[in-house]
């Protein structure tokens, strides 16, 4: 039997994937299905990238991501120990998601959509227009921490901290212990905040998520840590997944002057359009997960405790399932359907609500901006996400 020992390496600091990874990706993919890197298992096969993700003998990945990252002792440790992304399988898990999957499911976040637009209107109208705007600060950044902002009922110029505060708590994915200090300060910070917003909500309920969710823990459906946690996470998830992916979609669909100025037109084909930017150039270049027996993949022995990555950028690339990769075709079938958002029981619970801000921003941006002028834009791309550490552009009518 193959061990580990014989998977093929893969480099991702070569000169080849820091210059083109998602290219690199698929001439990769195109050789093997699976190999190893520094941080563990790498598959590049969609089927098998699929199938790890759905597949109930893998873990989230997070127990053994805490332990490489070094955080110490204390809130953050025990928020996230407590949270969904420790529990694996089971009775538990399937407990925690069912709050929020009535609640953000495809019609529950519909509801979202009105104060989505609001958001959206509102934030463009603060935005000068005819002349270089920084749009990662002045929009990608302010968006989905104002509809999260919303969403917990608490006032506007609390934002900016929550979008502060997300982007630094996400440096839990690099993996690298000199950012367990800062990652625990910022997960301090958003517990006191979210303390203080279900302690001001229980005094005043409404109709926003936060009151929902507090009905649902005194219906018995969640405890209060449970609640303060998935508080907590939507605030790590969404504000910055939500950012990058935002900038991603309007670099990706303004550089192609054609098809901007036919979704302004044509709202109904944004939908379609952003299903193949997630393809073309997902946020999420890979996804953890951790071996919880001992198992094989392509006659490979894989034992239990072993970091494996689902490579989501090889996936899509893989000329196999999707022709052509390299095309940026908006009318491609549905399916095979791109795997940003997970699946299964360990889908991305605010994936409804995400799209319809993206959704959102480019249906307005287009029918309002036609001559967008996309003046500078840069990525960063390390094995998990794709970033945007540029965007600057002309609004203009």
């Amino acid at each position: 039997m193959l061990t580990m020992k014989d998977l093929p390496e893969i480099d991702f600091n070569s000169s080849s994937y820091l210059k083109k990874p998602l290219e690199t990706l698929a001439d990769l993919a195109k050789k093997i299905k699976i190999g190893k890197s520094k941080r563990g298992v790498e598959i590049l096969d969609y089927d098998l990238c699929r199938d790890a993700i759905l597949d109930r003998r893998f873990g989230t990945g997070h127990p053994k991501l805490m332990s490489v990252l070094g955080l110490k002792e204390g809130p953050a440790l025990k928020y996230k120990r407590n949270s969904i992304s420790f529990h694996d399988r089971g009775e538990t898990r399937r407990r925690l998601r069912i709050p929020l999957t009535k609640l953000m499911g495809p019609s529950g976040s519909e509801r979202f959509r009105i104060d989505i637009k609001h958001v959206v209107k509102s934030t463009f109208e603060e935005i000068p227009n005819d002349q270089e705007i920084d749009l990662i600060k002045y929009l990608c950044d302010k968006i989905p921490s104002r509809v999260y902002c919303y969403w917990i009922n608490a006032p506007i110029e609390d934002a900016d901290f929550v979008s502060r505060t997300s982007h630094i708590v996400q440096q839990v994915h690099t993996r690298d212990p000199k950012t367990s200090a800062e990652v625990a300060v910022g997960f301090e910070k958003l517990l006191n905040f979210v303390d203080t917003r279900i302690q001001k909500t229980r005094i005043n309920m409404g109709n926003d998520l936060l009151s929902d969710l507090i009905r649902a823990t005194d219906n018995g459906d969640l405890s209060d840590d449970e609640l303060r946690n998935w508080v907590v996470k939507l605030a790590e998830a969404n504000t910055d997944n939500s950012s990058h992916q935002i900038a991603i979609a309007i670099i990706e669909l303004s550089s192609r002057p054609d098809l901007w100025r036919l979704l302004g037109q044509q709202a109904e084909l944004v939908p379609r359009a952003l299903r193949e930017v997630m393809r073309y150039h997902p946020r999420s270049l890979s996804t953890s997960r951790e071996s919880l027996e001992d198992m094989q993949i392509e006659g490979y022995f894989i034992p239990k405790g072993e970091a494996v990555f689902p490579n989501i950028g090889a996936a899509h690339w893989n000329p196999n399932y999707f022709p052509n990769p390299e095309v940026f075709d908006i009318y491609r079938p549905e399916k095979p359907s791109h795997l940003n958002f997970g699946g299964g029981i360990f889908s991305c619970i605010g994936r409804f609500a995400v799209t319809i801000e993206i959704e959102e921003v480019i249906k307005y941006m287009t029918a309002t901006f036609p001559n967008f002028n996309l003046i500078d834009s840069s990525f960063s791309h390390s094995p998990m996400f794709t970033s945007v550490s540029k965007l600057s552009g002309c609004l203009s009518n």
